[in-house]
């Protein structure tokens, strides 16, 4: 019988290195578009890379619920490194869906994946292998990754073509250094290519039943992603609303008198903006933990993945409106840079464009309710 134990090791002592080292090295990425050489570093010694990944290949196997606070943990110190801990933490139970002794070859004495969901690339049939071809924008982490996860469309044994994510190693890949985006800067969110020959063996579909059944891959693995991204949508606020509470004591405007901290205006702003991110927060925490419930009993229901996904794109737009919100209270004093709260801002734009948390998710869970329309990538 599997012993399941929650948060057997407190996410903040698990990521304490990683977060620490993004705190002190945030304006590094926001200059370079990069993580500091020390966060790399850190992200590469700190479990995050082996929550997910299978135990038969050396992972850890964490909950949910503890996977996404370390997640919030570190994206609290600085959101790009949350974003990538949100994309390489999960990651690991992309090898979940592998034959085990593949798995374990792919993962090495030590594995970090980054990917992109795009389906982007092309494969050829090569006999038990596909040469694949293309280039692929958006691989959050590249920088640290051993094997990259990259989204391309394939026959199956049917002839229907169907989009499989194949695992392909970092050497055999080229990257790009063209992060531009206005948020999440210290991502390296850049673009990789590749053409190489691929085993089918070393690719894997999202949607497919895992070949290790035990609970936490039989968690919905896109509401794992997609609840690693709102994790990062759910710090990013709460650093905007620290930023606030700083900027308000000691500001003051123009026509009134006192700071920032004593204007009804500004007092109305905070609480709306705190109101929209608890009830959010507290949707997603609520649905991790039924979904982590019923995985743990046995089978997750379209309900509740319908619910988590939901409850995850209502963090990121309520993270982006949060910010939005305090930005505009306080006037002139918020573009400045040291302030905090523009970075906040631009973060949450760029992380409510994400597919996981943008309007396909929330299609997809209304379709549910609506239609009794579970997708395969529901």
């Amino acid at each position: 019988m599997t012993v399941v134990r929650d948060h057997p090791v407190p996410a903040a002592d698990a990521v304490a290195g990683l977060r620490d080292a993004a705190a002190a090295h945030r304006d590094y990425g926001e200059r370079h578009g990069t993580l500091h050489p020390a966060v790399w570093r850190a992200l590469e010694d700190s479990a995050l890379p082996q929550a997910a990944l299978p135990a038969c290949c050396g992972g850890l196997e964490w909950p949910p619920p503890q996977i996404l606070d370390a997640v919030r943990q570190v994206a609290f110190a600085d959101p790009a490194a949350g974003w990538v801990a949100a994309i390489c933490g999960p990651a690991g139970a992309f090898l979940s869906r592998l034959d085990p002794g593949i798995a374990c070859e792919l993962a090495g004495n030590r594995t970090l994946i980054a990917g992109s969901s795009l389906p982007a690339g092309v494969t050829e049939p090569a006999g038990a292998a596909v040469r694949l071809k293309g280039r692929w924008p958006l691989v959050s982490g590249a920088p640290a990754m051993t094997l990259a996860a990259l989204a391309a469309p394939a026959a199956g044994p049917d002839g229907t073509a169907a989009v499989r994510w194949w695992l392909v190693p970092r050497r055999d890949v080229t990257v790009a250094e063209d992060w531009d985006a206005i948020g999440l800067r210290g991502s390296a969110s850049v673009t990789v290519s590749c053409s190489t020959l691929v085993p089918a063996a070393h690719s894997i579909r999202l949607a497919d039943a895992p070949a290790i059944d035990v609970p936490l891959f039989r968690y919905p693995l896109y509401g794992l992603m997609a609840g690693c991204i709102a994790a990062v949508a759910d710090a990013t606020a709460a650093r905007a609303l620290a930023a606030f509470t700083r900027m308000a004591a000691t500001t003051r405007t123009r026509h009134a008198a006192g700071t920032l901290a004593g204007q009804p205006h500004a007092q109305a702003a905070y609480a709306r903006a705190d109101g929209l991110v608890q009830a959010a927060r507290a949707l997603l925490d609520g649905a991790t933990a039924a979904a982590w419930a019923s995985a743990r009993d046995g089978e997750v229901s379209a309900g509740q993945r319908a619910l988590l996904r939901l409850a995850c794109c209502q963090i990121a737009d309520a993270a982006e409106a949060a910010c939005r919100i305090l930005f505009d209270a306080a006037g002139s004093a918020a573009v400045h840079y040291g302030n905090g709260l523009e970075g906040c801002w631009r973060d949450a734009v760029a992380i409510s464009r994400h597919a996981l948390v943008a309007g396909r998710g929330r299609q997809l869970a209304g379709a549910h309710h609506l239609a009794a329309h579970a997708a395969e990538d529901l």
